[in-house]
């Protein structure tokens, strides 16, 4: 009886070792496919990656300049096009390419697209030796939660790097970022959230799954507590803008004029249940305000399709809904308005370019900014007549007379200044006349505010100091965009 329990034992033993080395086998199995694929997905991609290094003109500190920068991007395409982000080359002059082969080719800018930032520039396949590698791109819609993904690109200006992470979120939303020309960004799309590092220089490269497709592209990161958390444009998306951009320079959009909100913000206990979009505001003379909307309305169909927006990230699929919309299109709107259902036709029109230019005021040491309605929404201004004054150049004659970032320039000398056109003329006329006494009116909401600038003509400035730009960014406006989020490039 001892020998049998002792062999019992042993054999009871002896299965435990077995089992546990063969848990530990298929570690070790789990562990080496899982790189093989993760070397797989690397090794079809690497060779399109390419490293984007323009030159931009900015404007800082009251000046305007031009810096060197660093991005990412991807071939799509044999003959030469590459995926990247609108920040990433936006406001270029040059654009120079490396390749995964180290070769230098020079790029051209295609198009931008600062409402999605994408951006397709094309490289000189005249410069390049050999065939140009080209990247598969996937499908976004099929990702999972979890799924693991890789992060590529240029991060910190080195060329061709990788990190490895998962999906975090398939859906989230973010508050539309400004680009620095002012448009606003996000509005068409929820975003792929990864904990896949994206580090300064990664941005415009791909994000790609362990079948070495193309899914996402990168575009933002923020670091919570340490942890890095990076955000990407879904490629379905991102490539329907692209083919837009290819055929016809940018993508066409429609507009109603209205200011969306969920339903949630005006929902006591929660939206569960409700079907809708609140109208917050509607633009004057806009097609929905000559339909007859007004804010407060809750729409509940869209040209035969009902509508269902009670959270923020809902508000991305209808935004690009009505976009998507033909310009000049007829369009039944189901409106709920007191209890009542009231039906009303509006005819879309295109959607205006977000961007707005800027000026240098050299001689006086001051840029300013066109108002659009984007610029007038994001700083909550009530109309888009006047200029904003962007930056202040440290020691100018507009640091004197106490001019600073955010302010609506109304009037100079008494010469009202409708917009930026009116700015030019009267900026031109006065510096033309070498005036050494100029009286500017600004205003910041309701209060208006006077600036006595004494300027000098035989030198740029009182103090003439010649800072760095990066020297002078106390005297800049930091109210340019949210800043929660930094864009490499």
């Amino acid at each position: 009886m001892r020998m049998i329990r002792i062999s019992l034992r042993f054999f009871f033993f002896l299965t435990a070792v077995a089992a546990a080395s063969g848990c530990a086998a298929n570690r070790t199995s789990v562990h080496q496919s899982m790189e093989q694929m993760i070397f797989h997905a690397r090794d079809r991609v690497f060779p399109a990656l390419v490293h984007i290094e323009p030159i931009l003109e900015v404007y800082q500190s009251g000046q305007r300049g031009r810096i060197a920068v660093t991005g990412s991007g991807v071939i799509f395409s044999t003959d030469g096009y590459v995926l990247t982000n609108n920040h990433v080359v936006e406001r270029a002059e040059r654009v120079t390419c490396t390749l995964s082969d180290k070769q230098e080719v020079t790029a051209a800018v295609v198009g931008r697209d600062p409402e999605t930032d994408v951006a397709v520039i094309q490289l000189d396949v005249s410069q390049v030796r050999g065939k140009l590698p080209v990247a598969e791109l996937g499908d976004s819609s099929r990702l999972q939660i979890g799924q693991h993904v890789m992060a590529m690109g240029s991060p910190l200006g080195l060329a061709r790097s990788v990190s490895l992470g998962i999906i975090s979120s398939l859906d989230r939303y973010l508050p539309e970022d400004q680009m620095p020309a002012g448009a606003a960004t996000g509005q068409f799309n929820t975003w792929i959230q990864t904990d896949a590092a994206i580090n300064p220089g990664n941005s415009g490269g791909p994000l790609v799954d362990l079948g070495g497709r193309v899914i996402g592209i990168n575009s933002r990161a923020v670091t919570v507590f340490g942890e890095n958390v990076g955000f990407a444009i879904p490629i379905n998306l991102v490539h329907e803008t692209a083919e837009k951009i290819i055929h016809h320079g940018s993508p066409q959009r429609s507009w109603l004029g209205v200011n969306w909100q969920p339903l949630k913000v005006i929902s006591d206990g929660g939206a569960r249940g409700q079907n809708g979009i609140l109208v917050g505001g509607v633009v004057p003379n806009s097609p929905a305000e000559r339909a007859g909307l007004r804010a407060g309305d809750v729409l509940v169909s869209y040209d035969g399709r009902s509508v269902a927006v009670r959270y923020e990230e809902e508000l991305p699929p209808f935004r690009k809904m009505e976009a998507d919309t033909p310009v000049g299109k007829t369009v039944q709107l189901g409106v709920l308005r007191d209890g009542s259902s009231v039906m009303f036709s509006a005819v879309t029109v295109e959607r205006k370019s977000a961007e707005a230019e800027d000026f240098e005021c050299r001689e006086w040491g001051f840029t300013v900014r066109a108002i659009n309605d984007e610029i007038a929404r994001a700083r909550n201004l009530d109309q888009t007549t006047g200029v904003i004054v962007t930056g202040i150049k440290r020691g100018s004659f507009a640091a004197e007379g106490e001019l600073v970032g955010g302010l609506v320039i109304d009037s100079i000398d008494g010469r009202p200044i409708p917009n930026l056109d009116a700015f030019r003329q009267v900026y031109a006329s006065l510096v033309g006349e070498k005036r050494d006494r100029v009286l500017i009116v600004t205003r910041r909401g309701s209060v208006l505010h006077f600036h006595l600038l004494k300027p000098t003509y035989e030198k740029s400035s009182p103090k003439a100091m010649d800072h760095d730009q990066d020297d002078d960014q106390e005297q800049s406006d930091d109210n340019d965009g949210p800043g929660d989020f930094h864009h490499d490039g």
